[in-house]
């Protein structure tokens, strides 16, 4: 399977998740175009890359139980690297982490 393909579906997944529109395993699976089995190996794979997820029985979907955001892409480590209107590097994609906790 290409890199592409397999980044393709963890941000599937991700977005899923997030949104907590996973459904059963099963539903999972069938959502995303896999076997249930390469299904677990993914989410295993998610899980060994530091995602908090787990299936909420109530919700039956999978979660993240924190905020959390997936990053893929490449971060220019040149100081004087010249940036974009966005704070990203030129030629580079970052995507943020949006998710600060108020103090009442």
């Amino acid at each position: 399977m290409s890199v592409n393909k397999h980044l393709d579906r963890l941000r599937r997944m991700h977005q899923l998740i997030k949104f907590k529109r996973t459904g059963t395993p099963d539903a999972f699976a069938e959502k995303m175009g896999l076997s249930t089995s390469l299904l677990y190996r993914l989410l295993a794979e998610m899980k060994a890359l530091g995602a908090p997820v787990h299936f909420c029985y109530l919700r039956q979907s999978y979660v993240y139980y924190k905020p959390v955001e997936l990053q893929l892409g490449f971060v220019s480590t040149d100081p004087g690297a010249r940036q974009t209107t966005n704070g990203s590097t030129a030629g580079a994609t970052i995507r943020s982490i949006n998710q600060t906790t108020h103090a009442a």
